[in-house]
């Protein structure tokens, strides 16, 4: 996969802003949506922090970004949280206004994916999943909303799956339902604060070829190679989309150029939403 995070000129449209980038590291140099994004928005000239749990994916993003000539002393922070704990996602957005100015961008790209039907998953997993997809950005918007209001402006972002807007032919109702409730819950956000010049959309990414697609659902399948032609069969453009079209969202999304574009939810899936009938794997 390419490391070029958006395959759109850099135009520095995002030049002045700060965005704080949750789930946004690389281990082992992978690009995933989110760090195709947190390269997308650097790319077009916005300071970010980008956070994540593994301090290695952290070292990592920050030595792949300062090979592509990110200025990491004035346009780079990183910061290790968890979106479980509260107060270190607190202190990670005090470390982020300290140290690149107040965010008025939160991009929230953190999910996972917790395998098992109704009938056999516990409790406990189907927690873990609203716990990470769901509670966790909750409690990102509830520490970046100070920030905004503050300034009179923001953009809110965070990033379910079309997994949570339909059926995708996986047994993992739990990963469903979480990314079903981010939609509503960026929906009501954006509606609750829109007279105070702060945003909040929603990105659905589709059939994506990343990295978690392998470790999280290639098991469904009995080779990687089948996992790979069964999922670009699904789509109705015949192949799978790449971090890079998700990343071109997301920088949209954080510029004025959607200033008037609130409480909305946008597909990155070549279709998939409309195509008729069920997946098949």
């Amino acid at each position: 996969m390419s490391t070029n995070g958006s395959r759109a000129g850099a135009t520095g449209r995002l030049a002045g802003t700060t965005i704080m980038a949750i789930g946004c590291g690389t281990p082992d140099g992978e690009v995933n949506n989110g760090f195709a994004a947190a390269t997308a928005f650097l790319r077009e000239g916005a300071r970010v922090c980008i956070v994540d749990r593994d301090p290695n994916a952290l070292d990592e993003a920050a030595r792949v970004l300062g090979e592509m000539a990110v200025d990491l002393e004035s346009q780079l922070t990183t910061v290790i949280a968890d979106v479980g704990d509260e107060d270190s996602l607190a202190a990670a957005f005090a470390h982020c206004a300290d140290r690149l100015g107040a965010p008025t961008v939160l991009h929230y790209n953190v999910g996972i994916v917790v395998n098992g039907g109704v009938d056999t998953l516990d409790t406990d997993g189907f927690r873990r999943a609203l716990d990470i997809n769901l509670t966790g950005a909750f409690s990102a918007i509830k520490h970046a909303l100070p920030h905004m209001r503050a300034a009179a402006t923001g953009s809110i972002i965070t990033v379910s799956s079309v997994g949570g807007m339909r059926y995708m032919g996986y047994d993992y109702p739990a990963y469903a339902a979480s990314k079903a409730g981010l939609i509503e819950l960026t929906k009501v956000v954006g509606a609750q604060y829109a007279a105070e010049g702060i945003r909040a959309n929603t990105i659905a990414p589709g059939l994506i070829e990343t990295p978690l697609i392998h470790r999280s659902i290639s098991g469904h399948y009995d080779s990687v190679d089948d996992m790979l032609a069964a999922r670009h069969a699904q789509s109705p453009t015949g192949k799978m989309g790449r971090p890079e079209d998700v990343a071109d969202l997301a920088v949209f999304l954080a510029s004025t150029e959607s200033a008037y574009i609130n409480s909305t939810l946008i597909p990155v899936d070549g279709g998939l939403t409309h195509y008729a009938g069920m997946p098949k794997r």
